[in-house]
């Protein structure tokens, strides 16, 4: 601060307006200039960039997603590693950048520097990192510029950070700006990630007036991949997921060569508990290099921001569960535009953008045909029924493994599960196996699974008490 004033020359007593003033009023004014430049932040910007040099600068800004704090802030540190003498400054401020440069300070806002507050960031499953919400990289002159100052902050109320650049040339501002943009998606800390856009809805106080917003999160997910051994499907079934996702992402680069189009839609469905989920997260799993974005619930009516993220991370694959609930038929739905939206970001995706789209329902009766009827839209329909008798025998092989099976009728399970649900049989399984842990006193001892205990869970299972709960869960026929 010091090399601001040569004290061996003019004090420049005229342009701090000094001049014919007692030394006491002229020693506290003085203190106060270098107090405000010391704690204020526009005066402390002023300071590193070498005072009046700051009037020429121009601001350029590009607000992004929340999602996109990490990745952004990650590019701008990596940016720093060539800038040897880059200045920090964490310091939460509600003006613009552009203000704090070039306009008075507000009567309403002050400008004094206090510590950016620090969120937790997540950055994988069960992992976080603790950033400032609200930060200044201040890059030194070189020989292809002056100046450049960075700032980057997050705007909680909006749900939005913002990222600005000022420099005294506009064209590097924007340069800056295109490069830590192009460098945050490269990097990203969800490439090849499992993650779920999750909606929460905003809060409001005890007089009808907003507390909390509604907000759009990326979480990652965590849900165990399913191991090949443990994928129990029909075998046509299984063909067709192969072909139609798996190969096709894990071969992507030489079929785009041969004229293959990559963006291809399934649609899986049947009755609940016959796999469909599970099959999404076999998927999931098997492809380690895509990332896999899931959807459900009220989220399908942002449709489009689950794209825009896809988009950004490709190769990637949007899973859409439950999608009768929000993309019916037309004639009974509730969320016409969210429809529209989502039929107009299927049609909006280039023949060799590597998104590929997996929707699943319970009712494809409900659905809207534009959606299923389409071939540009959805590739084929996948049905998921009642297991067969060979694939029934193979689910209680599966869940039942470990136990004590000796005294187990596995012929007369497999016919008496007719009718039911993969959900159904694991359910009947665990079931049967509390029951058998009854006769155990030893509990580091497993349980002996007999075909009486299967009978017992059976029973309870189908057992209805009126007429109105005659419906057992699982159980198709």
């Amino acid at each position: 601060m010091l090399a601001i004033f040569n004290w061996e020359n003019d004090l420049e007593e005229q342009r701090l307006g000094l001049a014919g003033y007692s030394p006491r009023v002229w020693w506290r004014r003085l203190k106060r200039w270098f107090h405000d430049h010391e704690v204020r932040i526009d005066h402390r910007l002023r300071v590193e960039v070498g005072g009046d040099a700051v009037e020429k600068f121009v601001v350029s800004q590009k607000e992004l997603p929340a999602y996109r704090f990490v990745d952004t802030y990650r590019a701008i540190d990596r940016a720093v590693a060539g800038f040897p003498g880059v200045r920090r400054i964490k310091s939460s401020n509600d003006e613009a950048l552009n203000d704090l440069l070039h306009a008075e300070r507000p009567g309403w806002a002050s400008r004094d520097i206090t510590l950016s507050p620090r969120a937790a960031w997540p950055v994988g499953p069960e992992e976080d990192v603790f950033l400032p919400v609200d930060q200044f990289w201040i890059f030194p002159s070189t020989s292809s510029g002056n100046h450049v100052i960075v700032r980057l902050r997050y705007v909680s109320e909006h749900e939005r950070l913002v990222l600005a650049v000022a420099a005294a040339d506009p064209r590097r501002a924007d340069e800056w700006i295109a490069k830590f943009v192009r460098d945050s998606l490269v990097s990203s800390i969800y490439r090849g990630k499992n993650v779920a856009f999750v909606y929460e809805a905003g809060t409001r106080d005890e007089y009808g007036d907003p507390e909390k917003p509604a907000r759009l999160r990326v979480t990652f997910r965590t849900a165990t991949p399913v191991p090949q051994e443990d994928f129990i499907v029909d075998e046509e079934i299984y063909k067709i997921l192969w072909r139609k996702v798996i190969d096709l992402h894990e071969r992507r680069e030489l079929l785009k060569r041969h004229g293959v189009p990559i963006r291809r839609g399934l649609l899986l469905y049947g009755p609940p508990g016959t796999g469909k989920t599970f099959a999404c997260r076999y998927l999931s799993g098997r492809l380690t290099e895509t990332a896999c974005i899931f959807a459900a619930g009220t989220t399908l009516e942002q449709a489009a921001k689950v794209f825009e993220f896809a988009r950004a991370y490709q190769p990637a694959i949007v899973f859409l569960e439950d999608v009768d609930l929000v993309f019916s038929s037309r004639d009974i739905s509730l969320h016409s535009s969210a429809l529209g939206d989502l039929l107009d970001l299927m049609d909006g995706l280039r023949p060799f953008e590597d998104v590929g789209v997996v929707l699943t329902t319970n009712s494809i009766e409900r659905l809207e045909a534009a959606i299923k009827d389409r071939p540009g839209r959805i590739s084929q329909c996948v049905y998921f029924g009642p297991p067969r008798r060979e694939l029934r025998s193979l689910y209680i092989a599966q869940y039942a493994k470990g136990y004590d099976q000796e005294a187990t009728d596995f012929k007369k399970l497999v016919e008496m599960s007719q009718g039911t649900t993969p959900a159904f049989i694991k359910e009947w399984v665990h079931r049967a196996v509390q029951i058998a842990t009854e006769r155990i006193e030893d509990p580091d001892l497993k349980p002996e699974l007999m075909t009486k205990d299967f009978e017992e869970a059976y029973a309870e299972m189908k057992h209805a008490t009126d007429k109105f709960s005659r419906r057992i869960v699982g159980f198709l026929e």
